[in-house]
């Protein structure tokens, strides 16, 4: 064997070791929900959140019961960030979205598309156009929600409208506060 290839063989046990104590010691970035505020339409719709936190995680029951069609849905999406000053932050994401577009595709938007996985294994997605019936979404959990890991520890305001026109038919604003947990082995980091 050459001296090289011995070196290699030896090194390759501790590079394992050190990528696996490494990971061990990784944390991610999961959102706590602390409450809720929903305003809705009745025209349209009637919508209910019951928040289930736990010191690592929120889970999040969500029903929305549609009266009447909702043709051709647009959402708005705002998420604030509060980096200690008191003071909200530029919104970290601001963006309006056809909604059935989305339903669609939900790589359109990446932090809807984070949202969307979790709501979607929870629970009945309309299709397009979304008709009159009872969505329910049960046991959303946080923790599974894969955040970017540049994103700060901080309190946070999420801000969701879905509007048909001019007219605003689901408007709701989830507070909470984003906290790092340490990876384990039963978590996917």
């Amino acid at each position: 064997m050459f001296p090289f290839q011995r070196t290699v063989i030896l090194l390759f046990p501790l590079a394992c070791l050190i990528i696996s104590t490494s990971s061990r010691n990784t944390y991610k970035v999961i959102p706590i929900v602390t409450s809720v505020e929903l305003r809705d339409n009745l025209k349209y719709l009637n919508s209910s959140a019951t928040i289930h936190n736990t010191s690592t995680e929120s889970k999040v029951d969500l029903a929305i019961t549609v009266t009447r069609p909702l043709p051709d849905p647009w959402m708005n999406f705002v998420v604030w960030i509060d980096l200690a000053s008191g003071t909200l932050q530029t919104p970290l994401q601001n963006t309006t979205f056809d909604f059935c577009e989305f339903l669609k595709n939900p790589g359109l938007h990446r932090i809807g598309q984070i949202l969307h996985r979790e709501v979607k294994r929870n629970g009945n997605i309309p299709n397009c156009p979304i008709g009159p019936g009872l969505y329910k979404f049960c046991g959303i959990s946080t923790a599974a929600m894969r955040l970017p890991s540049f994103i700060p520890v901080a309190s946070y305001i999420m801000h969701v409208f879905v509007g048909i026109g001019n007219e605003i038919v689901y408007d709701s604003r989830w507070h909470g506060s984003l906290k790092r947990v340490k990876c384990t082995s039963s978590m996917r980091c």
